[in-house]
């Protein structure tokens, strides 16, 4: 059996369903070690056993080719800690997979003062791969930062970076969802800026319109109205496919800086490719998270 990634090492968050849950079984069967970054305990020890019994991660010793963190990634103390474990454990990082997303419904601030979905979907992983950048660095790592098509209803301009941060402009899920997927591509192609001398590799994806658990976080009208549209979504593997592409396919030849569309890749919005938004939008995330670099 062919195993590209054995003796790599992935972080994903956000696996224990959906499209972080394929991702990690299809980084296992690869070869890779993966540690799940995961908010419940509860969701990813059964996520962890499930793999475990189905063999995926092996049996016996191979079961430590499988990990569970526990994080929730809008509490800065809890991604601090995580990280702080993960780097104990790995003096490298090959993979890193931000995958983790919310749509909350209303404007409920985290416990460090951002909009929820905000401080989830993109400053909490902005905090925590500016923690693992020595380890990434040191694998020559790949970062597939997972965000949306729906990035392209976004607008980072309507009013400062702060107050759409901290929920002072908010303009209902929809909006604010889309605002962190922007976020998540702004991120990833100043990262490349930044820091691409060193060796890593960022792209972005849209892993399609998949029948995921995140409908379950919708509005009830909403939810009632999509419920029966998921029968024609794809299935999670298309977006855990599309995360493998850039690992082991598109990404892994090199390929940087790029936005895909499940594994096509094309052009994002026109803010997307603002370099003076995605610097201010940097600047700004390293004063929300305390970081320097």
């Amino acid at each position: 059996m062919n195993h590209p990634l054995s003796g790599q090492t992935a972080v994903v968050t956000g696996a224990n369903s959906g499209v972080g849950r394929s991702a990690t079984e299809m980084l296992l069967r690869a070869g890779a070690e993966v540690t799940m970054v995961c908010r419940s305990r509860e969701r990813g020890e059964r996520a962890l056993a499930e793999m475990r019994d189905a063999g995926i991660a092996g049996s016996g010793a191979g079961e430590a080719r499988l990990t569970l963190e526990l994080a929730d990634l809008s509490r800065q103390d809890d991604v601090r800690g995580a990280a702080e474990r993960i780097a104990t454990h790995h003096p490298t990082i090959d993979i890193l997979v931000n995958n983790a997303g919310i749509a909350q419904v209303r404007p409920v601030l985290s416990a460090d003062g951002y909009e929820l979905t905000f401080a989830t979907n993109h400053i909490g992983h902005f905090l925590l791969t500016h923690l693992l950048l020595d380890r990434l660095e040191a694998g020559r790592g790949r970062i597939v930062n997972v965000s949306s098509r729906g990035h392209r209803g976004a607008d980072l301009r309507r009013a400062s970076l702060d107050d759409i941060a901290r929920g002072r402009a908010w303009k209902g899920p929809l909006q604010t969802y889309a605002d962190s997927k922007l976020a998540n591509i702004l991120f990833t192609f100043e990262s490349v800026r930044r820091w691409g001398g060193r060796g890593i590799t960022a792209n972005a994806v849209h892993p399609g319109v998949l029948a995921t658990d995140i409908w379950n976080k919708t509005p009830l009208v909403a939810r009632l109205l999509i419920r029966p549209l998921t029968w024609f979504m794809d299935r999670p593997e298309v977006g855990g496919a599309a995360v493998m592409n850039l690992v082991t396919g598109s990404g892994g030849d090199g390929v940087t800086g790029s936005y895909f569309n499940v594994q096509r890749e094309e052009k994002p919005s026109v803010q997307a490719s603002d370099r003076i938004l995605a610097h201010e939008l940097w600047e700004r995330s390293l004063e929300w998270t305390g970081s320097s670099t």
